[in-house]
């Protein structure tokens, strides 16, 4: 379940449109037991903005979508976080990258649940790299630090045509690259392609309901174009 996540997370602020036709109902109408909490902050250095997200789900991290009604709601910091539709979530973007902060929950019930973001890494691709080879596996090293525990990386390449694309991904301790396929590289199409790599820290909820949650920081290192070759 945690590279699904990872990956799918990635592919989220990457294709935001995917999710705007999913359902959702209101958290008042659930027992406020049930709700599961996904909460994160996401710094893009290529835009140099954080993205904050608050989501809730009844039953489970695949659950149904709950928007925070009533009296109920969210806050990061000092900032109460509207629901948008496109995050499926409570939402705020801010300037600049965020490395510490705190959401606050409240419920219907008026029980309050108070998390804060885990330390997070950054992440960059080495300056050397700027082609791969489809015809064999290639080892992509990042330049940070080793990944320590909770943490992650996930690469993604391709220029977003159906089937011509790869995703890699990583979450052992001290691990410093991750490692792409065969099967993997011969996805790929000649030319140029978009590489995006993400670390993230994630932890569960300290505070939270019977069902639990996640919250990360995650960081999203400045993209690369690169040559597929043979």
């Amino acid at each position: 379940m945690k590279k699904v996540g990872f990956v799918a997370v990635t592919a989220l602020y990457l294709a935001l449109g995917l999710f705007t036709s999913c359902e959702k109902e209101q958290s008042s109408d659930v027992n406020q037991d049930k709700i599961y909490t996904d909460y994160e902050v996401f710094y893009d250095r290529n835009t140099d903005k954080s993205w904050v997200v608050a989501k809730f789900r009844f039953g489970g991290p695949t659950g149904t979508i709950l928007e925070l009604d009533s009296t109920a709601f969210v806050l990061f910091n000092n900032d109460t976080l509207a629901y948008n539709a496109l995050f499926t979530g409570h939402f705020k973007e801010y300037a600049g990258r965020i490395t510490t902060g705190t959401f606050t929950y409240t419920n219907v019930a008026g029980q309050v649940f108070q998390n804060s973001i885990p330390t997070g890494d950054t992440v960059a691709f080495p300056t050397t790299l700027n082609s791969l080879s489809k015809s064999s596996a290639q080892t992509i090293s990042w330049v940070g630090s080793p990944l320590a525990a909770n943490q992650a990386v996930g690469i993604f390449i391709g220029s977003w045509t159906w089937g011509q694309n790869a995703l890699a991904y990583q979450d052992a301790d001290g691990a410093t690259n991750l490692v792409l396929g065969i099967n993997q590289m011969a996805a790929l199409a000649l030319g140029s392609s978009t590489v995006y790599m993400d670390r993230q820290t994630e932890v569960s909820v300290s505070q939270g309901t019977s069902e639990g949650g996640k919250i990360r920081s995650k960081y999203r290192a400045l993209n690369i174009v690169l040559q597929v070759v043979n």
